[in-house]
């Protein structure tokens, strides 16, 4: 379906109301009251922040003034509640601890907590990074829209976060052009079972699960702060797991109030640290390369990169993993004609992607037995905070060969699994991309296969040896990775 969204319409940007927490100031609401020891070590729940500084293009070479093909965005949606599950937990060991007979001072602000975020959706924070993301997005990109009237091209998945986010972009976009009177359309594609979905996180709910190697290291590095705690609270009996959520709750609680958390100063520098490098092991067994299935997982959206970077519909099409085909065989619902395309997506989509196509890959697997002193480049919070984002841009140097450059949070990435890369600018040509990424290309190469045979999945059935109702029905050429 395809959602018009005008700024002028909206007339503010988008995001739950919670009725069962005091609102934030309006002020606060839009602010990242953390430091930089807390706020840059919370994974995916560090606010968004650039990692490095962009970089412009060689002197030689200029962003394509082509009328099409020139910027893809990818981008996580803004700050969020925790998920609805999350906050159970959460909740529970909050819970806990107001049970103690008695309280140190460290934890004597717990008699009067309340906790009462809410779930999943949208923060103001979070709004308000998605709105500036697309103000900066017109502002580094805008010129290369040949007329007034030419806007991005803007997809979303189903989530309602995500699509919030999109139109938050949007928002955003159109105040730096300053053209309240336009809308833009955003594409919000259906992520219910049975629906192929290139930006939506649950493309493969049976891959492995490898959540013993950060379990491992959560009993490892949290196991000195869970004695302190039950220490200043006896009788609670905390567990590491308990302490992981109040560690989580610093900061979606100081993200929606605008003002540092006392749960915060229950953690010292270094626990923040290793609660980081938690995070690092979590997605990169989730979605990662650490997993066999995470890369597959993000091999659809790579195709329909490649088919926008190349004006070249072939890639999406010869597809059989994610790509709905019924929206990239219609040009007005995948058009290859656009000079800036903006998606929103989830994280642990993200996460495949950058997987697929070879980004962010280090020297070295990440272990459970602690971060490499060198040479580790999977940083989550550096990879998919909020509103983090992948772009990709296309250029023409002065020799006329077209090359590209990816960008995460800022960060000039050097593509070293391009043969033809340069270390320094990190252009690759556009052939030298689409040879590298023979993977996608090649449909996974038996990955999306062996999940299939993984669950003895009957392809023209739908049927799996679990239980007949387990896997959504696709049709032949489209079965879903669960």
């Amino acid at each position: 379906m395809l959602v018009a969204y005008s700024l002028s319409v909206a007339g503010a940007l988008l995001a739950a109301s919670v009725r069962a927490a005091p609102a934030p100031s309006s002020a606060a609401a839009a602010v990242n009251p953390l430091p930089d020891s807390i706020g840059r070590n919370l994974g995916p729940y560090s606010p968004y922040y650039s990692v490095g500084s962009y970089v412009t293009p060689p002197v030689s070479c200029k962003i394509d003034q082509a009328r099409r093909h020139a910027v893809n965005i990818l981008q996580r949606h803004g700050a969020r509640f925790p998920t609805s599950n999350a906050g159970k937990k959460i909740s529970a060991s909050v819970a806990k601890l107001k049970k103690a007979k008695s309280l140190g001072s460290s934890l004597a602000f717990v008699k009067d907590y309340t906790y009462g975020l809410g779930a999943d959706d949208l923060t103001p924070l979070g709004a308000e990074q998605s709105r500036e993301a697309g103000y900066v997005a017109a502002q580094r990109y805008g010129s290369l829209l040949h007329s007034t009237t030419a806007l991005p091209f803007v997809r979303s998945d189903s989530s309602q976060r995500v699509v919030d986010s999109a139109k938050n972009w949007s928002a955003g976009f159109l105040s730096y052009r300053e053209r309240a009177a336009d809308s833009i359309g955003v594409l919000v594609i259906n992520d219910a079972a049975g629906s192929n979905d290139t930006l939506d996180d649950n493309n493969c709910d049976n891959a492995p699960d490898l959540s013993s190697y950060e379990t491992a290291w959560l009993a490892h590095f949290a196991a000195n702060a869970t004695a302190r705690l039950n220490a200043a609270a006896p009788g609670t009996n905390l567990t590491t797991a308990d302490t992981l959520n109040l560690m989580e709750l610093c900061g979606f609680d100081s993200e929606y109030y605008g003002t540092v958390s006392p749960w915060c100063g229950l953690f010292d520098s270094q626990e923040w640290k290793d609660l980081e490098y938690y995070f690092d092991l979590d997605k990169y067994y989730g979605n990662g390369y650490g997993n066999p299935l995470g890369p597959v997982q993000g091999v659809g959206y790579v195709n329909e990169l490649l088919s926008r970077l190349t004006g070249n519909i072939t890639y999406a099409e010869m597809d059989r993993t994610q790509v709905n085909h019924t929206l990239d065989s219609d040009p007005a619902t995948f058009p290859l004609d656009k000079q800036l395309y903006f998606d929103a997506s989830h994280d642990n989509q993200i996460t495949s992607i950058l997987a697929a196509i070879g980004l962010k890959n280090g020297p070295r697997a990440l272990t459970a037995s602690g971060p490499s002193s060198t040479g580790q480049v999977w940083i989550t919070s550096q990879i998919v905070p909020f509103s983090g984002r992948l772009v990709t841009e296309r250029l023409t140097c002065d020799s006329g060969t077209r090359y590209v450059r990816f960008f995460i949070n800022d960060q000039l990435q050097i593509p070293s699994f391009c043969k033809d890369h340069n270390p320094e600018t990190g252009l690759c040509s556009l052939t030298g991309l689409v040879a590298s990424q023979a993977y996608a290309r090649a449909n996974g190469r038996g990955d999306w296969q062996k999940v299939r045979e993984r669950l003895s999945i009957d392809v023209l059935s739908c049927s799996s040896a679990r239980s007949p109702s387990a896997v959504p029905c696709r049709s032949a050429d489209t079965v879903l990775c669960r």
